[in-house]
């Protein structure tokens, strides 16, 4: 029995496995639980998932592991996330792009001026849908 940190019912006994996943682990020799990982590869190939640049490796190479492909998974998406706020800290890039924004905003506002003095509705891309979800 593992004990948690946590421990919201007496009845329940943690599993230490991943909900959803296939549940063919077994204890490890020693007798410590090792999780929901099958092997220890399948352990540091998902580690590696979480490290910047390593991620795409337990992707790639280990496309029968389900463990290691759920880590994987998660991993490219916050390397994705990471890249994107390492571009906004360059100065040159984030004010590149809202400039763009800025511009888009205005370009935007004049056709709507435009339409609106000669009576049309139409409804601006991007900002027609917004409009229509925010019920205001």
């Amino acid at each position: 029995m593992t004990d948690s940190f946590f421990q919201d019912n007496a009845d329940e006994k943690p599993t230490g496995e991943i909900p959803g996943l296939d549940e063919t682990a077994q204890d490890s020799p020693s007798g410590a639980n090792t999780g929901g990982f099958v092997s220890d590869e399948g352990r540091m190939a998902a580690i590696m998932a979480y490290i910047p640049l390593l991620c795409f490796v337990p992707l790639l190479s280990m496309k029968d592991n389900k463990e290691a492909r759920f880590h994987a998974r998660q991993g490219v998406l916050l390397f994705l996330i990471e890249l994107v706020a390492v571009l906004f800290l360059i100065d040159a890039i984030s004010d590149l792009v809202f400039k763009g924004i800025l511009i888009g905003a205005v370009a935007l506002s004049v056709a709507g001026i435009v339409f609106a003095i000669q009576g049309k509705n139409y409804r601006l891309p991007i900002i027609g849908d917004l409009a229509d979800k925010a019920k205001l």
